[in-house]
């Protein structure tokens, strides 16, 4: 991969916009009231999801655990707690299959608002998205 960084511009340019979407992402939700908030990776009971977690094991714990499949519950968990918007972007492992098209380790993106509807997050999605896009674009 280093190599292929040190002689491709395209590779590098690839890092380089990927880092404005993650920094512009943050920047436009905490503009708009959102708290980020990081959510455990390891978990006791795997949930959010229809996945099939990847296992490890504690030592110190002696306890089995999962990492996690989704940053759902917890982010729910804070709504119901009188927070009214959080978001994570975080990594989710979930042991499937695959492919040029599926990694099983991935970052996502999840944001919850309390009160908001369907038409409320659509507006918030396109918003995002316009932005994102005329700033990596130009």
């Amino acid at each position: 991969r280093h190599l292929d960084l040190i002689v491709n511009p395209d590779v590098r340019d690839t890092f380089r916009k990927r880092a404005t979407i993650t920094s512009m992402l943050r920047r436009l939700l905490d503009e708009k009231g959102f708290l980020e908030i990081e959510t455990p990776v390891l978990h006791a009971q795997s949930g959010g999801a229809e996945a099939k977690p990847f296992e490890t094991y504690h030592n110190s714990l002696d306890m089995e655990l999962t990492l996690r499949i989704a940053t759902e519950l917890h982010l729910k968990r804070l709504i119901v707690g009188g927070f009214t918007r959080v978001y994570e972007l975080g990594r989710i492992f979930r042991n499937e299959g695959i492919s040029t098209r599926h990694n099983p380790e991935f970052t996502s993106v999840e944001l919850y608002q309390a009160y908001a509807d369907y038409d409320d997050m659509m507006d918030l999605t396109e918003e995002l998205v316009c932005k994102i896009a005329e700033e990596v674009c130009e």
